[in-house]
């Protein structure tokens, strides 16, 4: 199992990233929670989990 932390480029939101090695996934892809940006796209080889840890503050116009 392997666990980092990543930022969506976009609106800064923080994820929790798990991959598990062992277990094989889906392909597809994964999008922000909070604006939408595509954060990764699976290939199926892995099991991928994410969890939103960080929202970031909303910016009014």
């Amino acid at each position: 199992m392997k666990k980092t932390d990543i930022q969506c480029p976009e609106c800064a939101a923080g994820y929790r990233r798990i991959e598990l090695v062992s277990k094989r996934g889906q392909a597809g892809v994964y999008r922000c929670q909070v604006c939408n940006q595509v954060l990764e796209m699976f290939d199926g080889s892995t099991e991928v989990a994410y969890r939103l840890t960080v929202v970031p503050e909303r910016m009014f116009e």
